[in-house]
């Protein structure tokens, strides 16, 4: 892969053919989205936000937009956001995506159809449009549309992700976390193996001071909630995995596809890598397989929850994302709160 990346990245022809290339033609392309005026250039952009997100959920998507998506939350932090749908039969349902478009310019289509197990087809496409469309991007969040986000904790988070202590090695337990309708699946408690648990340290250095110097770091940053876990073999299982589809007895570490932040030279070598990577049904796996063949290491950070984080005032201030909010109004309340506190 090294090869092929060095190639790709000088507009040269790799030695061999890509086997995924994510072909599908945009419905909404959204081409301009990161263009600065109409001279061609593109804006510098701190954080993208990558929302995958279902035809019918336009409530969850305004709540976004008048909470942790809006884009002019700090006036020094450039953030744009894109909402990744596909399509489906239902023409009165894209009169009405379309007529969302008009309003809010934040929409991207892409023409597959919209079902759980295309998830990884919207997260490449995600990744696609990135790479031709927002090449400027700094860092980019990729988020499921019933998730809260801070982005005050995000940026705290990539100033300077390894600058930090690293703790032993322990078993997580996560038996008052599980809220959220979770058992059976990929992220069941059985398949949670050992985990690094990182302490943040303080300072008082900028929110966008992001030194990689700091840990000898490539550029490469590919960050979440970190799993350890194996196929499921039992035929009845929403996550059944066969023996052809993935021969071996373990994943590769992956982030939960929930919420997790890439670099944009991550992202752009995870991007090429899938062209030569077949694909599989589960986003999350997926991008760990491409990440182990172009040899990043997920970041583990405990503040990304794949669950449904028990909410207080005090208990969201570190957090980064949290699963569960599936009610938009819910949603726009505790941003709000953590925002008058400082938190989000």
């Amino acid at each position: 892969m090294e090869e092929v990346l060095v190639a790709l990245k000088n507009n040269e022809k790799p030695a061999y053919k890509p086997v995924n290339e994510f072909n599908y033609p945009y419905r909404i392309s959204n081409n301009k989205k990161c263009l600065q005026g109409n001279d061609g250039n593109y804006e510098k952009v701190v954080i993208l936000y990558i929302i995958k997100s279902a035809l019918c959920n336009q409530s969850k998507r305004d709540a976004i937009r008048k909470s942790w998506g809006w884009e002019n939350r700090f006036s020094d932090v450039n953030i744009k956001r894109i909402f990744m749908l596909g399509v489906s039969s239902d023409l009165s349902l894209q009169d009405k995506i379309d007529e969302e478009y008009a309003r809010n310019k934040d929409l991207v289509q892409a023409d597959f159809i919209d079902s759980y197990y295309n998830n990884t087809l919207k997260t490449m496409m995600g990744f696609k449009w990135t790479v031709q469309n927002c090449p400027k991007a700094q860092f980019i969040m990729f988020v499921d549309d019933d998730m809260y986000v801070s982005t005050k904790n995000l940026l705290k988070f990539i100033r300077n992700p390894f600058n930090k202590r690293v703790g032993f090695r322990r078993k997580r337990d996560l038996s008052n976390s599980f809220l959220s309708n979770r058992k059976g699946n990929l992220y069941s408690k059985e398949s949670v193996s050992e985990t690094l648990r990182i302490d943040r340290n303080s300072n008082s250095r900028k929110l966008l001071e992001f030194d990689p110097v700091l840990s000898a770091f490539d550029g490469r940053l590919l960050a979440g909630y970190v799993f350890f876990s194996s196929p499921m073999r039992h035929k009845s299982s929403k996550w059944y995995i066969s023996l052809t589809e993935y021969p071996f007895s373990k994943y590769p570490p992956y982030v939960t596809a929930g919420a997790y932040v890439v670099s944009y030279p991550a992202l752009e070598d995870l991007y090429y890598t899938s062209m030569y990577t077949q694909h599989f049904k589960f986003d999350d796996v997926y991008l760990g397989i491409v990440a182990k063949k172009c040899g990043i290491s997920p970041l583990h950070n405990e503040h990304f929850y794949f669950w449904r984080e028990p909410y207080s005032k005090e208990g969201y201030s570190n957090v980064i994302a949290s699963h569960g909010f599936d009610d938009p109004d819910e949603l726009k309340k505790v941003w709000e709160e953590q925002r008058s506190l400082g938190h989000a």
